[in-house]
């Protein structure tokens, strides 16, 4: 309750109904890893940070202010963005990578840290949006044992901790597009950072029953070329751009898979059809996550145990009467900590990709990386239910073409029609029976 007042008080005052028609658009959005002239073109003067929310009047400065601010804590992470048009959530998560004599194996560990980074990103949007169970125990356990004689005065004190500690999240989320993706070769290191603003919530939803023809798909395409050309075309997520002229609304879902090497001919042409294949299919996946919804699991525990013991004297091995034990010269101090921790993330995408839905495949500049992109635009959907419309009457009127009729099942018989014998002899031969 507390959390959601603060909102408002911050959209309240922060904004004059001066900029009322200020927008989240993600074509003008500049990433903080983006050079500096154009990271320079954007002034974040006037944005001010309350609590954990980031608010200003241009959302460009917000969310690059929202950015850098993550980047420089040096770890995943979520903030949210206030502008008049309402809160947008920026959250990024990263991931780690070896380094193999094997060249498959390096890009694959490095595949499997953007997917971990991208998984990560995602919980912490559901985290953010539906909060999350939390759960801990803590047991602690504290003893002494003294023993005084005549000339001594000797004491054993022992104390032992367990926290055990799990956390879980659960939910779905749609509308969310990927806002930049980095990899540091030098200390192994990805980042994917995602965004979900109202303007990708509506520009990603499917206007069904809606369909109009607006643009021409070679105009899209052209377009979306133009677009992948000029930025980024990261190996996971998805992206939604607008036509200038036509307010039409595209949305892109991105997929990769490594393209790997292998000395026989063959089996290369083989695994270079799997990369494709793989990195369509994801890029599907992803079209359909951002527009219908993904749903995210996770959870995480940490176990810790810990002991500590001061000892003044030993016990004799074979008894505990306290006339046999040892004192010790010195006091013996022991110590040790052992802590485990655990994160299980799962995501579900799953629908029918619509109709219309074009996927391109590129190939990355070195060669190691086999990237798609699926491509959803409302024109193209209407092309393509317009033709499959034509398909279905095309093939009613085939079956229904030629001479078909009823059949009878009465009258027919013609005892002078033409009979021909049939086969007539002797098969096998008696010398074999």
């Amino acid at each position: 309750m507390f959390k959601k007042t603060l909102l408002s008080l911050v959209l309240a005052t922060a904004f004059s109904s001066a900029h009322a028609n200020v927008d989240f658009d993600l074509n003008d959005l500049v990433p903080a890893t983006a050079p500096a002239a154009e990271a320079q073109a954007v002034d974040t003067s006037a944005v001010k940070e309350v609590g954990d929310i980031i608010v200003a009047e241009d959302p460009k400065a917000a969310v690059l202010v929202a950015h850098q601010s993550l980047i420089e804590e040096e770890g995943d992470g979520v903030k949210m963005i206030a502008v008049s048009s309402g809160i947008g959530i920026l959250s990024t998560g990263s991931g780690s990578y070896n380094l193999y004599e094997n060249r498959n194996a390096t890009l694959l560990s490095k595949r499997a840290a953007y997917m971990t980074a991208l998984q990560i990103a995602k919980k912490q949007l559901v985290e953010n949006l539906e909060g999350m169970q939390n759960q801990c125990e803590t047991v602690v356990d504290a003893s002494m044992d003294m023993i005084d004689s005549g000339t001594d005065s000797l004491a054993n004190t022992a104390s032992a901790m367990a926290d055990n500690c799990s956390e879980s999240v659960s939910g779905a989320i749609a509308g969310y597009v990927t806002f930049d993706v980095y990899d540091d070769p030098e200390e192994q290191f990805v980042r994917v950072s995602l965004i979900s603003t109202p303007k990708t919530r509506e520009q990603t939803k499917r206007q069904v029953g809606a369909l109009t023809q607006t643009t021409a798909p070679n105009v899209i395409f052209k377009q979306i070329i133009n677009d992948l050309q000029s930025g980024i075309m990261p190996p996971v997520g998805a992206k939604v751009i607008t036509n200038p002229d036509s307010g039409e609304s595209y949305v892109m879902g991105f997929g990769s898979s490594i393209i790997r090497t292998n000395s026989n001919k063959n089996v290369q042409r083989k695994l270079l059809s799997a990369a494709k294949s793989q990195s369509q299919t994801k890029a599907r996946n992803a079209l359909i996550a951002t527009m219908q919804g993904d749903k995210v699991f996770w959870e995480g525990s940490s176990d810790e145990m810990q002991s500590e013991e001061n000892n003044q004297f030993n016990y004799h091995p074979d008894t505990l009467d306290p006339k046999q034990v040892t004192a010790l010269g010195e006091t013996k101090h022991e110590f040790i900590n052992q802590f485990k921790q655990t994160d299980s993330y799962k995501t579900i995408a799953q629908g029918k990709v619509p109709p219309g839905v074009s996927v391109k495949n590129f190939k990355s500049s070195d060669g190691d990386w086999m990237l798609a992109v699926a491509i959803y635009a409302p024109s193209l959907e209407a092309v393509a239910t317009k033709a499959a419309a034509e398909n279905k009457k095309r093939v009613r009127e085939g079956q229904q073409a030629g001479t078909s009729h009823k059949i009878n099942s009465q009258g027919g018989l013609n005892n002078s029609g033409t009979n021909s014998q049939g086969p007539s002899g002797q098969v096998s031969s008696v010398n074999d029976l």
